[in-house]
């Protein structure tokens, strides 16, 4: 049976190293916020449209679209061939996994905090049943254990830049639980954090969310091409996080 290690050390020329928080990252999602500012004008918005969010944010790669890693996140869910969607499901699964086993300790440090329950966030949109994320960490024997559908979409639509309370409704009793809330792809936030505030208004804790990809758009404006200019010019390491200096 291959170890986590063999299941994606061959993906690693797809993944782009997150830079720790610092002058030009941005403390909340490790984007590149404008000059002078500490936070991007996203997460400063998203933050600011929710009564609970979470500031602890932990992208295990950056990426831009196009890009092999976009190309994986897209089509595990929406690919056309069945074969293709269940080889990027898995290399989702054990990228997951391996980033948990390696990092959690990092995460358990920066929140102070253990988590009890992993959850994910739901499709905004129409697609029916369990987003394709929860339904792809099921396919690790280590992340199922802790895996758990806490919540559905809400009566407020979250998008780009818009987030609220009311984006996304809690099904179970949460109340003094520890969440680790995982998502495929971070974008502005605002569903991320729409859901943090939602467990968190319902008696949760979230400890920190987990995208598997940060978006960066290098042509936006000098500050991001700086920082994408910056993180790709180191190989990616899956020794390191964004929480280590």
């Amino acid at each position: 049976m291959l170890t986590l290690d063999q299941l994606t050390d061959p993906y690693r020329y797809i993944y782009t190293q997150v830079p720790p928080v610092g002058p030009g990252v941005c403390d909340v999602c490790h984007g590149a916020p404008g000059t002078g500012w500490s936070t991007c004008y996203s997460c400063s918005q998203s933050i600011s449209q929710v009564s609970a969010p979470a500031r602890l944010v932990v992208p295990i790669s950056l990426y831009r679209i196009p890009s092999q890693l976009h190309h994986v996140l897209r089509n595990y869910k929406d690919g056309r061939d069945p074969v293709t969607r269940v080889v990027f499901q898995f290399q989702i699964a054990a990228l997951l996994a391996r980033f948990l086993n390696d990092h959690g300790d990092c995460i358990r440090t920066a929140a102070d905090t253990e988590w009890d329950v992993i959850t994910t966030i739901p499709s905004s949109g129409d697609r029916a049943g369990p987003h394709p994320l929860e339904s792809t960490l099921r396919k690790s024997r280590t992340l199922v254990r802790q895996l758990d559908s806490l919540l559905v979409p809400g009566p407020v639509k979250a998008g780009h830049n818009r987030a609220s309370d009311r984006g996304f409704t809690v099904t179970s009793t949460v109340q003094d639980r520890s969440v680790l809330l995982v998502d495929d792809t971070f974008t502005t936030g605002a569903r991320a954090q729409s859901a943090a505030s939602a467990l968190q208004q319902a008696g949760a804790r979230v400890v920190a969310i987990v995208p598997v990809g940060r978006v960066i758009n290098p042509d936006f404006s000098q500050e991001t091409e700086a920082l994408w200019d910056r993180a790709t010019r180191q190989l990616f390491d899956f020794g390191r996080c964004c929480l280590e200096p």
